[in-house]
């Protein structure tokens, strides 16, 4: 048993604990992996809070004895002390009625001893736990000791004379010091260090390019209440939809909404950078995979570098769930389809919510004058809720699966339940200017990003007379 633990310590030295996250085609591994890694993580970041020089030794043994409990049944570390001395020092006189319960401990080192010896695994299982880590990391305020961690065993790698007896000797055994795996575990912990202590460069400028904008100003326009960015909406009825519409557009009812707020603008690339620099979960990354296609922040060059001179431009190559957890995340929440199309219109029934004299290229950026790119939020003149962009720049995120219409009246509609697309509003400036009417209808799988697809948030009225809740 003593030679197995040291072999996983010097696998899981830089994988960081990831052994429950294994991704395997076995039932018993998928099924430890969700019940023990959670536990796992607090347990590794608490050893390195209190300092502990061999944190990850520390939290295997708890690892270890938690998994032989539950799938072994034992009671006490010493119950396997036959099968390890079977496994690690050739011992054969295993009485016969141990035979089974042996075989089952080889069968869950095995699984542990194939699965992060293998770099694709890996990878995999780091990607998907690592904003898990570094969420308990602020929780348990555990920079500081996490980046001596760090620190150390990168000079380990670096240099073989740096490590600890015994710890070079584990890296040996599972690694050879092969070159290629060795620079993607120091690649790893540089990154980690990165997220947990971004450098002063991306991040000093957050301050200075706060720009004076419509976007959040606080006070009153033309009677429309407006608070740090925020628009008020009233409730009421309006009629949603469009007869004379495409199929998805039909059919026009009256839908009642309790009142509600909306962002004035679309949210840009300062807005969640300052978000980012504060949550390390949904940076470029680290949002987990499973969230996004594989070209989220696409268009940023790091983790906290957005597209340069677009500070104030719509974020873009965000996912459904990225707009989400953002909103989510800052007490707001993404709108109803309900609630985009009644602030859209504000109070107008026109296809482009605008008077008969007034021309589109002046409210919006889409096709016809947009020069093949977005543009700078607020640019183009606001609509009677005094918001901007509702139209055109780029498409926006909602909170409704895509699906047709309900018949008849509806109250504070939210969509239906479950289904397959998430709903997209507004056009981009990609779009004809068919795109753009107000009852157009657009949708996506909610994992997708792309250049032209962004979005605002929306939070309630409070009852209490206070601005949001959530």
């Amino acid at each position: 048993m003593k030679r197995w633990i040291k072999w996983y310590y010097g696998s899981c030295l830089l994988g960081l604990l990831l052994w429950p996250q294994i991704v395997m085609g076995n039932e018993l591994f998928h099924k430890m992996a969700e019940e023990f890694a959670e536990q796992s993580v607090k347990d590794f970041v608490g050893f390195v809070a209190q300092g502990e020089r061999y944190p990850l030794l520390h939290m295997i043994t708890q690892l270890r004895f938690k998994i032989f409990v539950a799938y072994l049944s034992i009671k006490k570390p010493r119950d396997t002390k036959l099968c390890s001395n079977r496994r690690n020092k050739k011992v054969e006189n295993v009485p016969a009625d141990q035979q089974d319960f042996c075989q089952r401990y080889d069968e869950i080192i095995d699984m542990a001893r194939n699965g992060v010896a293998n770099r694709d695994v890996f990878e995999k299982m780091y990607f998907k736990l690592e904003p898990l880590l570094l969420r308990e990391i602020e929780i348990q305020d555990a920079r500081e000791p996490m980046k001596k961690w760090i620190e150390q065993k990168i000079k380990c790698f670096e240099e073989k004379a740096k490590c600890g007896k015994d710890e070079r000797g584990m890296i040996e055994r599972v690694t050879d010091w092969e070159p290629n795996l060795i620079r993607l575990y120091k690649h790893v912990l540089e990154n980690l260090g990165k997220k947990l202590f971004p450098e002063e460069t991306d991040i000093a400028f957050l301050d200075e390019n706060v720009l004076d904008s419509p976007c959040s100003t606080s006070g009153k326009i033309g009677g429309i209440l407006i608070d740090n960015g925020m628009v008020f909406i009233p409730g009421g009825a309006f009629i949603m939809g469009n007869d004379k519409g495409r199929p998805d557009e039909k059919k026009a009812r009256a839908v009642s909404l309790d009142p509600f707020w909306i962002d004035r603008c679309e949210v840009t690339n300062i807005d969640y950078l300052r978000y980012v620099a504060k949550d390390p979960h949904l940076r470029k990354s680290t949002f987990p995979r499973q969230f996004h296609d594989g070209d989220y922040l696409r268009n940023w060059g790091s983790d906290l570098k957005p597209p340069v001179n677009r500070d104030n431009y719509p974020v873009t190559y965000v996912s459904w769930f990225a707009a989400r957890y953002y909103c989510q995340s800052i007490g707001k929440r993404l709108p109803s389809e309900a609630e985009w199309e009644k602030a859209v219109r504000a109070g107008t029934f026109t296809d482009y919510a605008l008077d008969a004299s007034a021309e589109l290229t002046a409210y919006a950026w889409y096709n016809a004058n947009a020069e093949s790119s977005a543009h700078l939020v607020a640019a183009r003149l606001p609509n009677k809720f005094q918001l901007h962009d509702m139209q055109g720049n780029v498409w926006e995120w909602i909170y409704d699966w895509y699906a047709s219409y309900p018949k008849g009246r509806s109250e504070n509609p939210q969509g239906p339940t479950r289904g397959k697309y998430r709903v997209l509003r507004g056009g981009s400036w990609r779009s004809p200017a068919s795109h753009l009417r107000v009852s157009m209808r657009g949708d996506d799988s909610p994992i997708n990003t792309s250049v032209d697809v962004g979005f605002r948030c929306a939070a309630y009225t409070h009852p209490e007379g206070g601005r949001l809740r959530n």
